[in-house]
């Protein structure tokens, strides 16, 4: 029973299982505020190109009736 203890201890430090896995989980970790600036950034976006299309479309309604006032 101990052989396989030790054999896990060594496969550990052989693969470096425990350091990859460490690395990886800190690296992916989320962080809370940089989701809610990433969220305010594409509202603002969002909002500007709506704002955009809005323009567009009323612009080419009041080309239209000045075309059709002439």
């Amino acid at each position: 029973m101990r052989e396989k203890v030790n054999q896990v201890g060594y496969k550990e430090e052989q693969y470096h299982v425990r350091e990859s896995y460490d690395s990886s989980m800190s690296e992916k970790r989320l962080d809370l505020n940089d989701l809610l600036k990433r969220a305010k950034d594409q509202e603002k976006n969002d909002k500007r190109l709506n704002l955009l299309i809005y323009a567009g479309a009323l612009s080419v309604i009041v080309v239209f009736v000045l075309i059709l006032s002439i």
